[in-house]
């Protein structure tokens, strides 16, 4: 921490080499010494000080006119003042000054000792202070740096934007301060999301989404958003801030590639099932998956389908779309997916948005067997007992469909060699599935897998890598 500095106006010697002994106390204080006000003054204005101690009664300019002078430069210099103050007018003149600290001559040292550490302590409140407002004004810079921002009054009126939200909305200041958000608003935007977003906030939660905007210019942005109340000492609202982050590219990016997805599927079946297939390899040739390894789950998935009671078609349909299940690992980096050994817990957080991932890829579709991908994409990783991913849910709120890929691809995942393990034992894996029975998986399709277990071990045995 650097040395406080303290400038001390005194023109009493003998007081002076008295305070020198006094100050010996504090190694991290630096005391500057000069004989009159004037002295005094000019040094201060070429240098900085943390306090400046000052007697009354100086040739040239006195102590109270010293501290007039200083404060037209530092308003919020902090003071301590050496002086009998045995005139009353004196002290009330001290007290407008706003000097909070008197040491009375001749000096006691244990008052001296007093007050000037009740001064430190000012001096240090006022350091942490604007510490304290650097780190703000940084954070600010940062965020302002960053992202797109914007605040509005509880009625949801702009009363501030950054230079990033004028920037990308194509409006000036003087066009926005006083209006709403309406003013970028995409007309194709579903009023019910503003309606969700205004319900959330205003019950002092914060709200996160995807919102389309139009700039001025009529040109379309995608801002990934969240929005949040602020609240005062008593938890009332006082405004909301809106932080953004422009993902128009990535947004783009996924549409396009819906759009090859609804190309790649608009020819006959046979070919529907060509391209589903090949695409739910891409997953799994990424993630250095086992070569049939998605061919063995569509034909598990069939299987197991139809001893749940699917009618034939169903069952079909899940054939086609199970392959796609772990197509949302297109958006994962090599790096992660291809780790070997365990995940750290931010790498498997990221590791599990690949269901979100297929899922946003492929639910846009209108054709049923992506409708249907998109389900098995979403909810493979969902657990019976509500402790899976993304969404926690429990039982039978799970689709059937996501319950019966999950007991297929992990069967099969676990009897293959993978990047981080080796193949297990079958009898490894059924214990796993008896154990994991109503807590991973829907108990009544492990009894359904269990029971007619040489089923899938043909599947197993004709399917090998």
């Amino acid at each position: 921490m650097n040395k406080l500095r303290i400038l001390y106006a005194e023109d009493d010697i003998t007081t002076i080499s008295f305070v020198q002994v006094l100050f010996k106390k504090y190694d991290f204080i630096e005391v500057v010494f000069v004989k009159n006000g004037i002295e005094a003054l000019s040094l201060y204005e070429k240098n900085k000080f943390d306090i400046v101690i000052t007697d009354i009664l100086m040739p040239s300019m006195d102590g109270f006119e010293l501290i007039k002078s200083i404060q037209r430069i530092d308003s919020d210099q902090i003071f301590m003042l050496i002086t009998g103050l045995e005139d009353r007018e004196d002290l009330i003149r001290a007290i407008e000054l706003k000097v909070h600290y008197f040491v009375a001559k001749p000096i006691d040292t244990k008052r001296f000792h007093k007050v000037f550490k009740d001064c430190l302590r000012t001096v240090n409140r006022k350091r942490e202070a604007i510490l304290s407002n650097m780190l703000l004004s940084q954070y600010k810079h940062a965020i302002d740096a960053s992202t797109i921002l914007s605040k509005t009054d509880k009625k949801g009126v702009i009363t501030y934007a950054n230079d990033a939200f004028y920037k990308i909305a194509k409006y000036s200041k003087e066009e926005c301060i006083g209006k709403t958000h309406k003013i970028v608003r995409d007309p194709d935007m579903d009023s019910s999301v503003f309606k969700d977003m205004w319900q959330t906030i205003k019950a002092k939660k914060e709200w996160r989404g995807i919102i389309k905007n139009r700039a001025k210019d009529g040109s379309m942005y995608i801002v990934d958003s969240l929005i949040l109340p602020l609240l005062d000492a008593n938890n009332e609202i006082i405004e909301y801030i809106g932080i953004r982050h422009d993902v128009t590219k990535l947004e783009q990016y996924k549409d396009d590639l819906q759009k090859q997805l609804d190309i790649a599927v608009k020819d006959i079946v046979d070919t529907q099932k060509e391209v589903v297939f090949t695409m739910g390899a891409i997953g799994e040739t990424r993630s250095k998956e086992t070569g049939f390894h998605v061919k063995r789950v569509a034909e598990y998935s069939y299987i197991l389908g139809k001893l749940a009671g699917l009618e034939e078609e169903k069952a079909q349909l899940l054939k086609l779309a199970s392959p796609m299940h772990d197509i949302g690992k297109v958006g994962i980096s090599d790096a992660i997916l291809n780790k070997p050994g365990k995940h750290t817990f931010e790498e498997f957080e990221i590791m599990k948005t690949h269901a979100r991932i297929g899922y946003d890829m492929l639910k846009n579709s209108s054709r049923e067997i992506m409708q249907t991908s998109a389900i098995v994409a979403y909810e493979h990783h969902e657990k019976w007992d509500g402790s899976g991913y993304p969404n926690a849910k429990v039982g039978e709120e799970i689709h059937i469909y996501g319950r019966i890929t999950a007991i297929c691809d992990v069967f099969d995942a676990l009897g293959s060699d993978r990047v981080y393990k080796k193949a297990w034992e079958l009898d490894k894996i059924l214990d796993l599935f008896k154990e994991q029975k109503g807590k991973h998986f829907d108990p009544n399709l492990v009894d359904l897998f269990l029971d007619n277990l040489d089923q899938f071990l043909v599947i197993r045995d004709k399917y090998i890598d």
